[in-house]
C-alpha cells in the first residue's frame, strides 16, 4: 500500500481550518492506504511578515493584492516542502487547495492536487478575488497553472472546477477526475432519529457561515421576513458571525461562534442540524459547499442558489433545490412554504437527502474513489508542461489572462 504525504501549509488536525476539509480528508486517507505523514503545518517567520508588510500596503489602496498567491510567498513554500519530502521515501503527494504550495515545488512524486476552484473559476466571482491588481492576478493565475502543471493527477469537486482545469489551463482530462467532497461530521446521526423527525408548527431556518455577505446572508433574512408575511411561524438561526445591528429580529437567534474542535461545540452543531426544518444558504458565490453535504447527512432539505459548482451536490427534489440566481425573497420564501405544509412532501425530501448523503456525499465515498484512481495510475509525464520560469510578466504564459 502506498505512503502518501499530505501537504498543507495548514494544521490538518485544526477542524476550523477549511471548514474541516484537512482533517476530515486526511482521515479518510489513513484508513486506506498504508502511512500519511502531514507536512504542515508550516510555522515561517518570513511568511508572517510578509504577510502583514502585504496587509498593511493594502490599506494605501482601493485594489486588492492576493497574497495568499503570492510568486514570493509561493517560491518560499516550494523550498519548504520541497526539503521536508527528503525526509522520507514517499509514493504520492496529496495536496488540497494548495496550489501556491505546490507551483514550485521540486519533486520526481507525483502529485495529486485536489481543489474545489482554480484561479479562474474564483476571479471576479468570490469577493477576495476581486478588484485585483493586475500583476496580482498574472501572479495568481500563474501559481495556479504552476500547480497543475506540476501534478499527475487532479481531483475536482465539481465539474465546474474541472473545466477550468482542462480548457483554461490545459490539462490532460483523461487525469481530471469528479468527486464531491463530503460532511465534515464525527458522528452520522441514527437514520432512525432522522427518519423520524418531528415537525413543529414554527418553520425553522439554518444559516452558516462566516462569509455571511458572500452566503447571501441579507436574503436569507428577507426570507424570513416573507415567510412571517404569509402567516407562517417562523425562526432563523443564524451561525458563524455577527451581522450588523439592522438585522435584529425577535426571530433571529445568533450563534456567533462554534467551535467544533471540542465536544462543546460539536454538541450544539448536532444540535441545530438536528431540530431545524431547511437549510437555507442563498450564496451568492460557491465552490460547492461543504454545508451541503453535511445537510444532507441530517436529512435537512437545502434551499440555496445555482452557482458555482452548487448543483454538483444539491440535487433538484432529492436533496433541496438550486433556485436561478437572480430569485428573490419571495421566490425562496415560497418554495419553502410549499414544502414546509406538504407532511408528504418534507418527510420525502428528509429520506432522500439521507439516502443521497449515504451514496454520495460522504468521506468514505471520496475515499474509495481516491484509492481506485491511485490503483490505476499511470504516470504521463510527457503530456505535463514543465514549470515556466519566471524572467518578467511579459514572457510568462499568462500575458493574456486579463
Amino acid at each position: 500500500m502506498y505512503k502518501i504525504a499530505y501537504l498543507t501549509s495548514n494544521d490538518p488536525s485544526d477542524k476550523m481550518a477549511s471548514s474541516g476539509v484537512y482533517y476530515y480528508q486526511s482521515a479518510v486517507l489513513k484508513k486506506y492506504f498504508t502511512e500519511i505523514v502531514y507536512l504542515g503545518p508550516v510555522n515561517s517567520l518570513l511568511i508572517r511578515i510578509l504577510k502583514k508588510v502585504f496587509n498593511f500596503l493594502q490599506r494605501f489602496s482601493k485594489k486588492r493584492y492576493n497574497h495568499g498567491h503570492s510568486l514570493i510567498i509561493s517560491r518560499i513554500y516550494g523550498k519548504i516542502f520541497s526539503r521536508k519530502l527528503k525526509e522520507g521515501k514517499f509514493d504520492f503527494i496529496f495536496a488540497d487547495k494548495s496550489s501556491s504550495e505546490i507551483a514550485f515545488l521540486k519533486t520526481n512524486i507525483p502529485v495529486i492536487y485536489s481543489t474545489d476552484a482554480t484561479f479562474i473559476d474564483l476571479y471576479n466571482y468570490y469577493p477576495g478575488y476581486s478588484n485585483l491588481f493586475e500583476f496580482s492576478a498574472r501572479e495568481s493565475n500563474l501559481i495556479e497553472q504552476n500547480a497543475i502543471n506540476n501534478s499527475s493527477i487532479v481531483i475536482c469537486a465539481s465539474k465546474w472546477a474541472a473545466r477550468s482545469v482542462t480548457e483554461h489551463y490545459q490539462f490532460p482530462a483523461k487525469n481530471v477526475h469528479i468527486i464531491p467532497r463530503g460532511a465534515n461530521i464525527d458522528v452520522v446521526p441514527d437514520l432512525q432519529l432522522i427518519l423520524n423527525k418531528k415537525k413543529t408548527n414554527v418553520c425553522r431556518l439554518l444559516f452558516m457561515g462566516k462569509d455571511y455577505k458572500r452566503k447571501g446572508f441579507d436574503l436569507a433574512y428577507k426570507t424570513m421576513e416573507f415567510i412571517r408575511s404569509k402567516g407562517v411561524p417562523v425562526k432563523l438561526f443564524a451561525v458563524g458571525f455577527t451581522p450588523p445591528p439592522e438585522y435584529i429580529d425577535k426571530d433571529l437567534e445568533i450563534i456567533d461562534y462554534i467551535d467544533k474542535n471540542t465536544i462543546e461545540g460539536m454538541a450544539r452543531f448536532n444540535s441545530l442540524l438536528l431540530n431545524t426544518d431547511f437549510f437555507l444558504m442563498p450564496t451568492r458565490a460557491e465552490c460547492m459547499g461543504i454545508a451541503f453535504c453535511e445537510s444532507a447527512a441530517y436529512g435537512l432539505p437545502v434551499i440555496t442558489t445555482d452557482t458555482g459548482g452548487v448543483t454538483e451536490v444539491v440535487k433538484e427534489g432529492i436533496n433541496g433545490f438550486a433556485l436561478p440566481y437572480n430569485s428573490d425573497h419571495s421566490e425562496y420564501g415560497d418554495k419553502i412554504i410549499s414544502i414546509f405544509n406538504s407532511e408528504k412532501d418534507y418527510y420525502n425530501i428528509i429520506k432522500t437527502s439521507r439516502e443521497y448523503y449515504e451514496e454520495k456525499l460522504n468521506w468514505g465515498v471520496w475515499g474509495e474513489e481516491i484509492k481506485k484512481i491511485l490503483h490505476n495510475y499511470n504516470t504521463v509525464k510527457s503530456e505535463t508542461a514543465p514549470v515556466p520560469e519566471i524572467i518578467g510578466y511579459e514572457k510568462t504564459i499568462i500575458r493574456n489572462v486579463i
